[in-house]
């Protein structure tokens, strides 16, 4: 496996391909993913190592403001480094900082991966589905805002539950990652986190990219109905399959030859 990393408008990407897709210069496969993680989870490279192959390529992205990218950790800005992301992967080349050398690569397919926190920025995103074929959740974090937690929950006590939950995980970032994420101490967060942030509202136009959602029945962080809510009142052609035996292991969820099986890609 090989390994690329990318500064571009202050977004850092890593790019993981195999040296069989690699002639003239040039990345040729079939699928190129773009993964967004949860949060604070960082996947390492091990993880893709029997993920790339002649036909597939990752970019991982680390959020605005947070780890190896530039700027300042807000949601907007995680919303922003999604469309950066594409933006720059849909230019097909960039400059290799291990080197400063350009690199090419071409792709018949772009798929964008969101895990758990990257649930709400990834769909609220500006995604056209002329660029992106698919959009693959996994154990996503779809609904902050009170209006839809209110829809969602129903019962006031787990909604009570839910954002001191929330509020109790932000105060954990702030102590432990507030130097990951340079940003995290901005009351933009205590806004989003605590249902109050009007852009985490989720508005989809119809040129939103196909959604295909991957949720595990014993996941006790993010409970897999909401992922059926989401399908019900948000976007109806979206697939979502539950995973039995699976919690909010990323992991675990993401199974290349179950998605090519099932014909998503």
């Amino acid at each position: 496996m090989e390994l690329e990393l990318f500064i571009y408008k202050n977004v850092a990407l890593h790019f993981y391909y195999t040296k069989d897709s690699f002639n003239n210069g040039k990345v040729n496969v079939e699928n190129i993913f773009i993964y967004f993680p949860g949060l604070p989870q960082i996947i390492d490279k091990d993880f893709f190592i029997d993920k790339v192959d002649k036909k597939t390529a990752f970019f991982s992205v680390y959020y605005l403001g947070s780890w190896l990218s530039g700027g300042s950790f807000t949601y907007k800005n995680c919303k922003k480094t999604v469309e950066l992301a594409v933006e720059f992967v849909k230019k097909k080349k960039g400059i290799k900082t291990f080197d400063n050398k350009e690199i090419y690569w071409n792709y018949k397919n772009l798929h964008l991966i969101g895990y758990s926190f990257a649930g709400n920025p990834v769909i609220s995103a500006k995604v056209s589905k002329n660029d992106v074929k698919n959009v693959l959740l996994f154990a996503p974090l779809l609904f902050l805002h009170k209006k839809e937690v209110l829809a969602y929950l129903e019962n006031p006590k787990n909604i009570e539950a839910f954002y001191e939950f929330n509020i109790s995980f932000l105060e954990f970032l702030r102590r432990g990652y507030k130097f990951a994420f340079r940003g995290i101490e901005n009351k933009c967060w205590d806004k989003y986190f605590s249902g109050k942030e009007a852009d985490s509202f989720i508005k989809m136009d119809k040129n939103y990219p196909n959604i295909i959602i991957f949720h595990g029945k014993s996941d006790e962080t993010i409970n897999y109905t909401s992922s059926i809510f989401f399908q019900r009142t948000k976007c109806s052609k979206a697939k979502v399959f539950l995973m039995d035996k699976i919690g909010h292991d990323f992991k675990k969820l993401f199974d290349k030859k179950r998605i090519i099986n099932l014909n998503l890609i």
